[in-house]
């Protein structure tokens, strides 16, 4: 597994938000008997032996204590957002300045079903240059799904400081390559890497999703998900 790891990037899962329609943190949420944040950690240690978990301030304690076990034997290191409930682009500048890698790998914490070789796919798409290396899906772009480099603190703290709050709002400013649906569609069932949770209705859907993939039916968890992408 070691062998293949996507080497020089650190994997930043955003724990930030206060959930205010599940009523909680996402990343205290459960899908049946396993925590959210434990599939997606799963997941994202196939891919890079560094993750980082940025949480709000509020939520550090209780966070720490629930997942102790799950950051300790997964190596996953965590930081706290240096003011609460400021947005994701906060987020990922707290991300940039933390990792030493020159790449980083962001994701929600309520996206579960990462796909390996779609974060491969994506991160084979960067070009020279490229800062930004993002996906497009149904027409949209996916910055929670999405590389940056090093080299795009300035922008975003520009961004930040002057009031915006949204990851896309530093794009115009940094060199972005984005992957088209058309190129994702080599890998099979890229679609349900994007799923995420938003509501009661997702959640349960992701049960069903997980149960799915524990039988080893991906088709039928495709169909579960559909092309619905919570927008």
């Amino acid at each position: 597994m070691c062998e293949d790891l996507i080497r020089g990037v650190t994997a930043v899962i955003l724990a930030g938000g206060k959930g205010n329609r599940l009523g909680c943190n996402k990343a205290l949420l459960k899908i049946g008997d396993t925590y959210l944040l434990e599939i997606l950690v799963s997941n994202i240690k196939a891919m890079s032996d560094r993750i980082l978990l940025v949480v709000s301030p509020h939520d550090y304690n209780h966070l720490l204590s629930i997942h102790s076990s799950l950051f300790s034997s997964n190596c996953v290191s965590v930081i706290c957002d240096s003011i609460p409930n400021q947005g994701p682009l906060l987020g990922l500048i707290e991300a940039l300045k933390w990792s030493d890698e020159e790449w980083i790998f962001l994701v929600g914490c309520d996206m579960p079903f990462i796909e390996k070789p779609l974060v491969r796919l994506i991160y084979q798409s960067r070009k020279k240059g490229s800062q930004v290396l993002v996906p497009q899906l149904n027409n949209f772009l996916e910055p929670l799904h999405a590389f940056y480099h090093r080299s795009c603190l300035k922008a975003a703290e520009t961004a930040y400081k002057q009031g915006k709050r949204k990851i896309k709002d530093f794009y115009p400013f940094v060199n972005v390559s984005v992957l088209e649906e058309k190129a994702m569609r080599v890998i099979k069932d890229y679609q349900i890497s994007f799923f995420n949770i938003n509501s009661t209705e997702d959640l349960q859907r992701a049960q069903k999703i997980f149960s799915c993939i524990q039988k080893m039916s991906m088709e039928e968890a495709i169909l579960i998900e559909g092309t619905d992408s919570n927008r």
